[in-house]
């Protein structure tokens, strides 16, 4: 295939295990390990750009200014727009709260008559993107260290959030005794590649495909993801 002697990477930059830069600066994760993989299979340098934001990252995906996101829900409007992979991984959509401001949650209408705050730009997927819409009192909070910072300053009773990315910052910032996920889950969302349609590199998604598949089977992707893993599960409560 030709046109993709370069691919540049877009994606989420504390997504633990998917997408993430370490305290060194590497860009890592599950998605960077599968392209870093098939790079080299096919001799495509990879140009990794998880340091720009996210918001920004996707409408340079719309421009064709950068080829892939590695790794975003899937939602009916982004499949009109771009081109996915088949997942590789999956990701619990969970609601955080204050210790100390905890409320009966088992069910997304249980948020009814709270307010909420979520990361600017992200989709949780069709149905609780469509439900927080409509039926929600939500704002949108920074992303990054300073997520929770609307739970601590009390301007939000819940923030929604994947469970990883939410653990992580909790870990990283010394929050596990102030913030704790709430059981069960919103949502099960399957995680996977989003390519620009205007990309060259888009033609490779079947073989991509095919070596997500074989990842699977050979349990590479569970071992990979353990890696990735490994300084958040050693601090996560053993009901997560």
């Amino acid at each position: 295939m030709q046109g993709c002697e370069t691919m540049s990477v877009g994606g989420a930059e504390g997504w633990e295990p998917i997408t993430y830069i370490d305290e060194n600066g590497r860009q890592l994760g599950l998605a960077i390990d599968i392209l870093d993989d098939y790079a080299a299979q096919h001799g495509i340098h990879l140009d990794l750009m998880l340091d720009i934001p996210w918001s920004r990252s996707i409408q340079m995906l719309e421009k064709g200014e950068i080829d892939v996101i590695a790794g975003a829900y899937f939602t009916k409007e982004r499949n009109r727009i771009y081109s996915y992979s088949a997942p590789f991984a999956f990701d619990d959509v969970m609601v955080f709260q204050h210790r100390q401001n905890r409320f009966p949650m088992n069910n997304i209408y249980d948020l009814i008559g709270y307010r909420g705050a979520r990361p600017q730009g992200g989709s949780y997927g069709d149905y609780i993107d469509h439900y927080a819409e409509t039926s929600l009192d939500m704002i949108y909070s920074p992303t990054g260290n300073r997520i929770f910072d609307v739970l601590i300053n009390g301007r939000a009773d819940y923030v929604m959030l994947g469970r990883y990315d939410g653990l992580t910052n909790l870990y990283k910032n010394h929050l596990e005794d102030v913030i704790e996920p709430a059981e069960p889950p919103l949502a099960r969302n399957e995680v996977l590649l989003m390519f620009s349609r205007q990309s060259p590199c888009a033609q490779h998604i079947a073989e991509i495909n095919l070596l997500i598949k074989r990842l699977k089977e050979d349990g590479t992707l569970e071992r990979w993801t353990t890696v990735h893993l490994r300084g958040v599960m050693n601090e996560t409560p053993s009901d997560s």
